[in-house]
C-alpha cells in the first residue's frame, strides 16, 4: 500500500488540471479571439449553406486578407489581397474615366460624328 499516496495526488493533479481547464472555458467568452492570429471581416450568405468570407490572417509580412467561398463540403480562395497597400491612382478613378477606358470611348457627352 505505498502506492496510495502516490496515487492519490496523480488524481489530484489530473483533476486540478481538469478544473483550471474548465474555469478556463467558462471565463473566456467563446469567439473572444484571444491570442487569435486571424478575424472574419465580413461575411455574406449566398445560399442556405454557402457563403463569402473575408479573413483577416496576420502574417509575417502584415496582416492579409482573404477571400474565402465557403460550403459543408470546402473552402475555398477566392482572392487574397493586403489591406495595408496604398491606393493606386487607378483605383481612385472615376467610374466615368474607367468605363470609358473599358468601352475605348471618349469621356465627353458630345456625339462623334
Amino acid at each position: 500500500m505505498a502506492y496510495a499516496p502516490v496515487l492519490g495526488l496523480l488524481v489530484l493533479l489530473v483533476l486540478l488540471a481538469w478544473g483550471v481547464q474548465w474555469i478556463k472555458r467558462r471565463v473566456t467568452p467563446a469567439g473572444s479571439g484571444l491570442g487569435a492570429e486571424l478575424r472574419v471581416v465580413s461575411q455574406v450568405m449566398l445560399g442556405p449553406q454557402q457563403r463569402v468570407v473575408v479573413v483577416e490572417v496576420n502574417g509575417a509580412q502584415g496582416p492579409v486578407h482573404l477571400t474565402l467561398g465557403v460550403t459543408p463540403q470546402h473552402i475555398r480562395t477566392l482572392h487574397t489581397s493586403n489591406p495595408t497597400r496604398e491606393a493606386t491612382p487607378a483605383s481612385q478613378a472615376s467610374y466615368k474615366a474607367v468605363a470609358a477606358s473599358v468601352d475605348n470611348r471618349p469621356t465627353s457627352m458630345e456625339a462623334t460624328p
